[in-house]
Formats: C-alpha cells, structure tokens, sequence
C-alpha cells in the first residue's frame, strides 16, 4: 500500500493549463506506446509530433541514450515505457523530458502484404467476457463490423495471458486482422503479430501498432476536483490487474492529481477487478483514515460498498466510493454509484472502423499517434460530504 503525501496546494489552483501534461494524447501519458523491449534500432518516440535530429538513419537515437540523458539507468527508461506506475511521477518526468530533447523515435511497422486473401472475419479478443464492460464493446465492435460486411471471431481469454496467447496463435490463420481488448500480452508479442496481421489495440499504447485508449484523465480530474469540493482529504486507490496497463496509467493519473491537490493517496491492492476483489479490500482500507475511494472499475467499487454495509458502514455518509466505466447496473445498486463514463461504444466502433481501414490498405501506417477519447464523471448517490476522518 503506498502513501502519497505533497505540500499544501488550493483545489483551485488545479487549472486545466497546470494539467495539460496529463493527457495521454500528450507528454507523458502517451509515452506508453514506447517500449524497450525493442532492438536499439526500432527506437520509441513519445508521439508522432516528435522527430529525429537532423543525422543519418543509422544513428537512430536509442533507449541507452535517453538513460544517459536523464541520468537514470536504461532499465528505468524500460519500465517507465512500459509499466506505469513502477516509476516515481518526477523520475518518469525526466525520463520522458530526455525522450523529448533528444528525439527517441519510433519507426512504422513493415507494411502488411497487400495481397492476402480474405475471410472477411475479424477476430476480438477480450479479457473477461463476464464483465459488461468487455460485453458493451464487444456489442458495439460486431453491429460496426457487420455494417462493414465483416463478421466476428470473439474470444474470451479470461484475464489469462496463457490463454490469450494460445487462442491468438489458434485464430490467426482465419482471421483477417485482430482487435485486441486490454491485452496482457507483451509489447514485443503484439508488434511481431502486427507485422503478419492487421491488429488493434484498445486501451494499450504499444509504439507501432494502432493503439485506441479510453482516456481516463479528465473523469479522474472531476473526481478527485467533485471529492475536494466535498471536504475529502484523504483517497484510497482499489487497484486492477497487476500486469494491467490501464491500472498503471490511472494510478499514475491520480498520483499526479491527488498530489496538486494535497490529497493522501493510498494504494490498496486485490487479487481480480471484480465484484469479490473488491470486497476483499476492505480489510486494507480500515487500516488507513481514507474517508473516499476510487475503484479501478465500477464492479470492484460495487462489491467494495457491499462489504462497507456488511461492516456496519454507511455510504456515502462514512466513506465515498467512485467508480469507473459507467456500466448499466451501476445505476441500480444502492446507493446508485458516482462514476467516470468511458466511452465504450465510441471505442468498439472507432476500432472496427480502424480494423477495416487497415485490412483494406484504405489508412497509412505514417501516422500512429494513439486515439484518446475523453472520459467524463457521472454524480450520484454514492458520494458525498466528508463528515469526519475515520478512526
């Protein structure tokens, strides 16, 4: 569990010019798409804004000299590439500020062959088709594909990367491009898929490969903003997935935000993003004096307020709980439960289309910048004043 304390900072004082760095669409957020598990020639860049210094090719910037650069170590440019979170905010600051100056690029993937034949099957990989969050947009990529003419080959990898990797290498030969929901697997196995077959990544920046995110930023901006308007001084993170890019970068998010904010922040770790995660972890949040929580997702934030009630808490009169995602039922619990929208329809469509772009050679492979789509807080019953710290 870790514990974040800062210097006193006014909530308004959290403009939206001092949080512009934030934004995965931007330095450092959508630094993610870079990775050094990639040979020194294949080097990242933070966006496709960035270019190389006028020298010859052969003399591509490399991830050691970004190390150099910001006097780290090239493993710590590694794991700041490629797990957020694992890297204090100021170190990955500098890292990706030496990224910058110097010009750490990433070069397009070779081009697919353009003469394949065609099975008119895309295939859909999620991580848990039990969770209505995977279920949304699942529904929303196969009525897009098929006004594409396309079918859908879905499978469910069931939070496995063992499995993930065993259906991939299965469906591969029958399918014509891949969309891949919150993967597991690693930035190097994606990029080599990508050479053979057309493939999109939701909710993953992976450098060289279509990536689409479901920006969390702005709703985690407005949460912790709607939370210290309420007099909450002191937050708790209910964390994802360990091996989960997503919960890296909303725990960096929210690190950076909580810290402007004068806001302790304490991560309280589970074992899976569902209803049992969830209210498992109340055991660990007695043991800190958080009167508000943040879940990683709305079903971990349900099962979180149903085991506060089983302890004889109330909500939000005791404690403030928030979720993220906006699924259907969160509307149903009691009480209905605050929330940031992420805009799943909008990515399964905007994916399908950008899988048809690919498959049919209609959109350049010069441009993969990631694809972020805002996210918005949703106010209900589920927070609320912050009436005393709890003991």
């Amino acid at each position: 569990m870790t514990q974040i304390h800062q210097h006193p900072v006014s909530p308004s004082s959290l403009s939206s010019s001092s949080l512009s760095s934030l934004s995965l669409s931007s330095s450092p957020l959508s630094a993610q798409q870079r990775s050094s598990q990639q040979p020194a020639s294949n080097s990242a860049s933070l966006s496709a804004r960035h270019h190389l210094p006028t020298e010859a090719s052969n003399n591509r910037v490399t991830i050691r000299a970004v190390a150099q650069e910001a006097g780290v170590a090239a493993s710590t440019v590694s794991r700041a590439f490629s797990r957020p979170g694992r890297v204090s905010a100021e170190t990955t600051r500098r890292i990706f500020a030496a990224a910058d100056k110097i010009g750490y690029h990433s070069t397009p993937l070779v081009p697919l062959s353009r003469h394949r034949h065609l099975s008119n099957l895309i295939g859909v990989v999620v991580a848990d088709l039990s969770n209505p969050v995977f279920a949304d947009l699942m529904h929303a990529i196969q009525h897009e594909c098929l006004s594409h003419n396309l079918g859908v080959l879905t499978v469910d990898s069931e939070e496995s990367p063992a499995i993930e990797k065993s259906a991939i290498r299965l469906a591969t030969p029958h399918v014509d491009g891949l969309i891949l929901g919150s993967t597991r697997l690693s930035d190097t196995r994606i990029r080599k898929l990508a050479q053979f077959t057309p493939t999109i990544a939701i909710n993953r920046i992976i450098r060289g490969v279509r990536s689409l995110v479901a920006d969390p930023t702005d709703g985690l901006k407005l949460a912790v903003n709607h939370l210290a308007s309420e007099g909450h001084h002191s937050l708790a993170y209910l964390s994802g997935p360990e091996n989960s890019w997503q919960d890296g970068m909303r725990w960096r998010t929210l690190s950076t935000i909580c810290s402007m904010q004068h806001i302790a922040l304490h991560r309280i770790p589970s074992h899976s993003p569902t209803f049992s995660g969830g209210y498992r972890c109340r055991e660990l949040f007695l043991h800190t004096h958080a009167t508000a929580v943040i879940a990683y997702n709305d079903i971990m934030a349900i099962g979180f307020i149903a085991a506060l009630h089983a302890s004889g808490f109330s909500v939000p009169r005791d404690v403030s709980v928030i979720g993220i995602d906006d699924v259907q039922f969160s509307t149903l619990v009691t009480p209905a439960l605050t929330t940031i929208r992420l805009p799943r329809r909008e990515l399964g469509i905007k994916a399908a289309d950008e899988i048809y772009a690919l498959v049919h050679h209609s959109e350049t492979q010069s441009d993969l910048r990631p694809i972020n789509l805002p996210s918005t807080l949703i106010v209900r019953a589920s927070t609320g004043p912050a009436h005393f710290a709890r003991e």
